[in-house]
Formats: C-alpha cells, structure tokens, sequence
C-alpha cells in the first residue's frame, strides 16, 4: 500500500517551482510517470489550466492505449512532472507509453533530481530533464548546517 502525504505549504511551493519551468516551455498537457507524483500534477495542472495524464506502469492495457489516443488527439505536447528523479526509468518508461499514443514528449521537469544517472538515461532518449533540486543543492544546505559531509 502506498501513502501519499502532502502539506500546504510544500505543495504551494511546489506548484509556484513548476509553474515558473511551464512557463518557458511549450506544453499542452502535463503527465505523472508515478503515483507518488500523480497529486503535484493534479494540483499543477488545475492551476496551468492544462490537461493532467496519469501513467502508472509503463505498459498500456489495449483500452487504456485507445483512451490515451484519445485524451492525447488535439494535444500532442506533454511534458512529465515527477516528483524525484533516480535512474529515469519511470520517467523513461511514461515517455514511451506517452510517445507510444502520438504525444511529443521531449522534457521532463523533476521537482529533486538525486543524480542517479535519470538525466544521462533520458537524455540518450531525446528528453531533456529539468530538476528543480539537485541532490548536490541538499548536500550543500546540510554542509552548511553542519549536519553532514557535502560529498556523501
């Protein structure tokens, strides 16, 4: 079972983050690769006025894949929120369900990026990913804490 929980204050700046990247791309809807980031792309498109899809799994039933078809028609831009960023296989594997049913999917924006090799992976497949953090950025605040060895 998995456990979403969110907070207000960390959504709304959250939202605020994405937005600004949306902001500078061209995009007409946005997707989750995963449901851990399924209520920031709900929140994030509600607010961007744009059409959220939700891709769990990768790999499309034959109803889902006409549906996606369907949803995708008059709206062949999307870019991926996710919510952090690994090795990029879910965002990989959502690209490619995305890509699969006609949509145009060449950004990827990732709210913390733990620099895991997702942006050498998906960049080899045409995405360019976009984190807000980097794991770098959270060692250097906890250096700066005091609280841990930057390069650890």
């Amino acid at each position: 079972m998995a456990m979403i929980l969110s907070e207000p204050t960390g959504l709304e700046i959250a939202l605020s983050l994405i937005l600004s990247e949306l902001a500078k791309l061209r995009v007409d809807k946005i997707a989750s690769p995963s449901v851990e980031a399924d209520p920031i792309v709900a929140v994030v498109g509600t607010h961007a006025g744009l059409g959220s899809v939700f891709i769990h799994h990768g790999t499309p039933t034959y109803a889902f894949e006409k549906a996606l078809e369907n949803l995708l028609r008059n709206s062949k831009r999307v870019v991926i929120v996710a919510d952090v960023t690994l090795s990029g296989n879910t965002v990989l594997s959502a690209t490619e369900t995305l890509r699969s049913a006609g949509a145009q999917v060449d950004t990827a924006v990732a709210l913390v990026d733990l620099e895991r090799g997702a942006r050498e992976l998906l960049s080899k497949h045409g995405v360019h990913l976009i984190p807000i953090i980097q794991a770098k950025d959270i060692r250097s605040i906890a250096y700066r804490q005091n609280t841990r060895d930057p390069n650890t």
